[in-house]
């Protein structure tokens, strides 16, 4: 597949830095790393902007490298996707980090 534009958008912009999100459920990682990939979208994204990426095989968190209006290059800032450990179960009782509260058995401990 190829860049959508519409799949691009703004999460937050302060200070002449944006934060983006992107998401494709037909390109993988590696296809949105590519070399020329997001030039589509050289009017907007400046170099230092960061990306939130949901791409068909994984997320990832870029950062805008360089844009010289007429090539975008992006990198990850972390290689591989990190292993989030079991699931949550979705009435876990969470900290102020988000993550679960556990019992003595090292078990979430379940709201009700």
């Amino acid at each position: 597949m190829a860049f959508v534009p519409t799949s691009l958008a703004v999460l937050s912009y302060a200070a002449g830095f944006t934060l983006w999100t992107y998401a494709s459920a037909e390109d993988d990682v590696a296809a949105i790393l590519a070399e020329g990939y997001f030039d589509e979208a050289r009017t907007y994204l400046r170099t230092d902007d960061l990306i939130l990426l949901n791409g068909a095989d994984g997320a990832r968190i870029l950062r805008v490298v360089s844009n010289d209006g007429s090539t975008v290059a992006v990198a990850s800032l972390a290689g591989e996707t990190p292993d989030l450990g079991p699931d949550i179960p979705p009435d876990a009782i969470l900290d102020e980090s988000g993550q679960p509260i556990l019992d003595d058995a090292g078990q979430p401990i379940l709201a009700g």
